[in-house]
């Protein structure tokens, strides 16, 4: 569960699948059909300070492969073949408190194809006004739609491996928030709630800290647990666009004490995903996928509504879906993970999510809440993050729209030099 694609330069959070805000989802397999031409990035700076060297616990500090034993400029030549990027990158030899092991390697694949490798690091992270030491992965190759900015995971904590020793490594944003409980150290300031909310527009994003401001919102705060503990997944009792039933359970569905239709909430996912296929034996008629297909140019002055839960009415205006439709190519996949909805962007842009993790230290589900947009809120303005409402800070991000395929092998230290001349 990432919920939003969230970046730094060079570093990753270590939490695995999909964590496009991230809120992506850890179940998500990587499909070639869920490559999407002109993604949608939020960009979102994250700061790394010194932090006192006893903080560092469990990580040797042991430099890249082929590091050079002196500080590396910063300049692009010292970045080797990667593509250039929307903010500064991470140097770790620039930083006193990190540490990490060219040992212990890392390998993720995220929804559109893009793979990301490199090693397991930790420091202290900073978003807003609260930090915390936290392990993340130094990002080392990366294939596919990113530029070689990072992605800081707000996903649910990860399933253990049970042929793994180790522990999967906690999310960023369970540090930051300190979830667990087990971190003390004088230098974190952890976020007061393990609570955050994300919303968005077509150029501007939003993160919300330790809550969401009732200001962005009209009407009540509507919650439903999660259907898994990894990921952010909600039931799924209808779709129709306008008149169009897109999502028709069958009667066995429809009677059945456990959902049988779900969906992945996807930051990442610039669209929408609708299984082309009868989600076993969930939709009852044309699949999703081409019901939506045969429809949409007919419907384009109707919104988009999706039933959650049988209670939460979910509506997405045609101002919302209509223009992306119209304008990104692949913007209704059907090669959707485990015959899973996926709710990506057009979700964010018409509604507040709340992403509440405080069940899963009880190893719980997480909670997730629903809250229509105020039409007058402002999404992404300058905020001073030191000067907060109701215990809720919120932090501004930027749209970037990237439509290139990346191939670069090599991070700093790993790349081969460039012959003498």
């Amino acid at each position: 569960g990432s919920l939003v694609n969230v970046f730094q330069q060079g570093v990753s959070a270590s939490t695995g699948k999909a964590e496009h805000w991230a809120v992506t989802a850890k179940d998500m397999a990587a499909r070639p059909g869920l490559r999407v031409a002109g993604a949608l990035l939020l960009a979102l700076t994250l700061s790394l300070v010194a932090a006192d060297t006893s903080l560092l616990k469990h990580i040797d500090k042991a430099p890249p492969h082929g590091t050079p034993s002196r500080p590396s400029s910063t300049s692009s030549a010292a970045f080797g073949n990667l593509p250039p990027a929307s903010v500064s990158r991470f140097v770790p030899e620039t930083s006193r408190s990190w540490r990490g092991n060219d040992a212990l390697r890392f390998s993720s694949t995220y929804a559109q194809g893009t793979t990301v490798r490199g090693f397991l690091c930790s420091d202290f992270v900073r978003i807003g006004p609260y930090g915390s030491f936290s392990p993340f992965c130094c990002v080392t190759s990366v294939s596919g739609m990113f530029d070689g900015s990072g992605i800081a995971g707000f996903a649910p904590p990860s399933r253990r491996d049970p042929n793994s020793q180790f522990p999967p490594l906690p999310p960023l944003f369970l540090s930051l928030a300190n979830v667990t409980g087990q971190d003390t150290a004088k230098h974190d300031m952890p976020v007061p709630k393990p609570i955050f909310s994300f919303l968005s527009s077509p150029h501007n994003a939003e993160l919300q800290l330790g809550g969401y401001d009732e200001d962005s919102v009209e009407g009540k705060m509507m919650t439903v647990d999660s259907l898994s503990k990894y990921a952010y997944v909600v039931p799924v009792t209808s779709i129709s666009l306008g008149k169009t039933p897109i999502l028709t359970l069958t009667p066995d569905a429809k009677s059945s004490p456990h959902p049988k239709a779900s969906a992945i909430l996807d930051s990442g996912t610039t669209c929408v995903c609708l299984p082309d296929n009868h989600m076993k034996g969930a939709a009852e008629g044309l699949s999703p996928w081409e019901r939506f297909s045969k429809a949409w140019e007919g419907e384009t002055l109707n919104s988009l509504h999706v039933e959650v839960d049988g209670r939460i009415q979910v509506e997405i205006p045609s101002s919302v879906w209509v223009p992306q439709m119209q304008g990104v190519k692949g913007c209704l996949m059907k090669h959707c993970p485990n015959d899973h909805i996926v709710l990506g962007d057009w979700l964010f842009q018409s509604w507040l999510v709340m992403f509440d993790l405080g069940p899963t230290s009880e190893e719980k589900a997480p909670s997730i809440g629903f809250a229509k947009r105020r039409g007058s809120y402002k999404v992404g303005q300058n905020y001073q993050t030191h000067e907060r409402k109701g215990g809720v800070t919120k932090v501004a991000m930027s749209r970037e729209k990237l439509s290139k395929q990346f191939d670069t092998p090599n991070m700093p230290g790993y790349a081969k030099p460039p012959p003498s001349t």
